[in-house]
């Protein structure tokens, strides 16, 4: 993060010509180059600003090539929330985080295509896990949110409120999402309060680290297996759907030869 300092070395040149350039014995400019600094620090700040931004959406946006694959990953589901049959033959991971414009457009475009073709066939089961983004400060806490609105049955509802209004994460706003949703107010404030799920969400960023997850979202793809580890391909970004389709249509397309091959192991019998 070099780039932070260039704006401070950048003042103090253009601070230094200021003075330089000033009669010394003209002391009624003072004002007006005080001014002129302030006006140009001003500017400096926006730089920075602005260059912040183009570093949040360079290190969000997804891999140029479609699938990064590092040959197979292995990752954790275990205590996560779990979307579809907890038997379905492919499973598939997502670290992810609420404060995420690319995390968003998953959840908007190519989820519900998943949820209706494969996750409500039977065919895959979804797995959350976060991985909230040092960079978005709301993220975490909004992840332990989702995790409280749980204990009350209301997971997914609240993991649905907090993507369809992204840019009001703040705790207050947390309790109306849960509010409306239909936690009670109280025993989800007590919840949030006590930072029970916090190691919850940490564990999150320690397994997807592991697995190779180095922005949001970041996916495993695999088949299911018995216990609590999925074994599989890595995906990173917001890929299209039709790479998710591709990946899964050949697991599955694999895992029904398997089983088709141990029912009838000698096909010339």
């Amino acid at each position: 993060m070099r780039w932070i300092h260039v704006p401070a070395l950048m003042f103090a040149a253009l601070a230094s010509a200021a003075w330089a350039q000033a009669p010394q014995d003209a002391p009624r400019d003072l004002p007006a180059i005080t001014a002129d600094l302030e006006r140009i620090k001003a500017d400096l700040e926006t730089v920075k600003s602005q260059l912040a931004q183009v570093l949040r959406v360079l290190s969000q946006r997804p891999a140029q090539g479609g699938v990064a694959v590092s040959g197979p990953v292995r990752t954790s589901v275990a205590d996560a929330p779990i979307l579809g049959r907890a038997d379905a033959p492919v499973t598939l991971v997502e670290f992810s985080d609420y404060q995420c414009p690319f995390c968003q457009r998953f959840f908007a475009t190519t989820l519900p295509a998943l949820k209706r073709e494969y996750i409500d066939a039977g065919k895959i089961r979804y797995v959350f896990r976060d991985y909230p983004l040092e960079m978005h400060a709301l993220a975490r806490q909004a992840a332990e949110a989702a995790h409280c609105a749980g204990e009350q049955g209301k997971y997914w509802e609240m993991h649905d409120a907090l993507f369809q209004n992204q840019g009001a994460l703040a705790p207050p706003q947390l309790a109306e999402h849960a509010g409306a949703v239909g936690v009670d107010g109280a025993a989800f404030a007590a919840c949030l309060s006590s930072g029970r799920y916090a190691a919850r969400v940490a564990r999150g960023l320690v397994d997807g680290a592991a697995a190779g997850v180095q922005g949001t979202p970041g996916f495993v793809v695999g088949r299911t297996q018995a216990g609590d580890v999925v074994e599989g391909t890595p995906i990173r970004g917001a890929q299209p759907l039709e790479t998710f389709r591709r990946i899964i249509d050949q697991l599955l397309a694999d895992t029904l030869g398997n089983r088709t091959a141990s029912v009838n192991p000698d096909p010339a019998r």
